[in-house]
């Protein structure tokens, strides 16, 4: 029983069904996708469409986090910063698949807000969109979970390993939290899971970069990667 987490997708279907297909989940395999599913990629509908369909398949083993992408989307009302930043990263290509599809990115809503999380909690590692400052990981405020740049980039967090994505790296990184050791990781090699720190699997998909997911067994996990 594997629990396989894959990294930001932003619209990039093709990239999706092709790391789908690569990891093949089983039937008592747990997914977490932790979460940016829209925007930037050309295929935002497409991908909402295949979560769907997992969602439906996997039941109570999908988790879908939710991302600050869709906490644009899902916010009553965004300021004028926030409406500014959203369009610079991506609101309008959502837009436009959606409409080619004919309906609009708002019709996501409600099933977006019946299924996101703000965090998951496994066997061996936790995960969260952004980052978290403490634990446990309820008591971190949205804020930091879902929008926060600089916790895992000031490598600061020693606390149990959290997965996280939303800082786009060359490649998937351990941030150990003593402020200073790093490693990049490799794909395709099996590797003991650290106890603390924070893995970043967020690798551009979306920016030219690829998609990647981190499977998790037994102790150990591996990278598995395609390219957008």
């Amino acid at each position: 029983m594997k629990t396989i987490v894959i990294g930001d997708v932003h619209g990039c279907a093709a990239a999706l069904n092709a790391l789908l297909k690569k990891l093949n989940p089983g039937s008592e395999d747990t997914l977490v996708m932790l979460g940016d599913l829209f925007d930037r990629g050309p295929d935002s509908f497409e991908v909402f469409e295949t979560v769907r369909r997992l969602a439906d398949e996997m039941g109570e083993r999908f988790i879908l986090l939710r991302g600050n992408h869709e906490d644009y989307l899902l916010q009553p009302k965004l300021s004028f910063m926030q409406k500014m930043m959203w369009d610079r990263v991506g609101r309008g290509d959502t837009v436009k698949s959606f409409k080619a599809h004919g309906g609009k990115m708002e019709d996501a809503i409600p099933w977006l807000k019946a299924h996101c999380s703000l965090y998951w909690r496994g066997e061996g590692i936790q995960c969260v969109h952004a980052g978290l400052l403490m634990d446990p990981l309820e008591v971190n405020d949205i804020q930091t979970l879902i929008h926060d740049h600089h916790v895992a980039l000031r490598n600061m967090y020693a606390g149990p390993l959290t997965i996280v994505g939303h800082i786009a790296l060359e490649a998937p990184v351990w941030f150990a939290g003593d402020g200073e050791t790093t490693e990049k990781l490799p794909y395709s090699e099996m590797k003991d899971i650290p106890d603390h720190g924070v893995i970043c699997i967020d690798t551009g998909c979306g920016k030219g970069g690829c998609l990647t997911a981190m499977i998790v067994e037994d102790g150990k996990y591996i990278l598995e990667g395609v390219a957008t």
